[in-house]
């Protein structure tokens, strides 16, 4: 993960970690982004189409993580700019996920 803050105005993303622990930063730091303590090998983060993240610190040294998208979307590079609007007002017009990335057919992200 990058450790500038940045979103995705084309695409959902789900975060795999596979190594190490880390402190995130979900949303941006100008308008009260939220820190994640700890985050660490096994767990998954959803994060949805224009909320900022990065990385704050690697805890452990190597933190490894993967980032995945729906079938068919492709991921591009926000950072809360101007002239992003355009993209940004793209983000109401991207479906939610019609299969939860871990539980398949049920599971948490459905029910939003």
């Amino acid at each position: 993960m990058y450790s500038t803050s940045h979103f995705h105005s084309t695409s959902h993303e789900v975060l795999g970690i596979s190594r190490g622990r880390a402190r995130l930063c979900f949303g941006h730091e100008e308008n009260g982004g939220r820190v994640v303590e700890v985050v660490g090998a096994g767990d998954v983060v959803v994060v949805p189409a224009g909320v900022a993240h990065r990385l704050l610190e690697d805890l452990e040294g190597g933190f490894e993580m993967v980032g995945c998208y729906p079938k068919g979307y492709n991921w591009d590079m926000c950072y809360g700019k101007r002239g992003e609007e355009a993209k940004i007002e793209g983000i109401k017009k991207l479906p939610w996920f019609k299969r939860d990335p871990v539980y398949g057919d049920e599971g948490p992200v459905l029910e939003f």
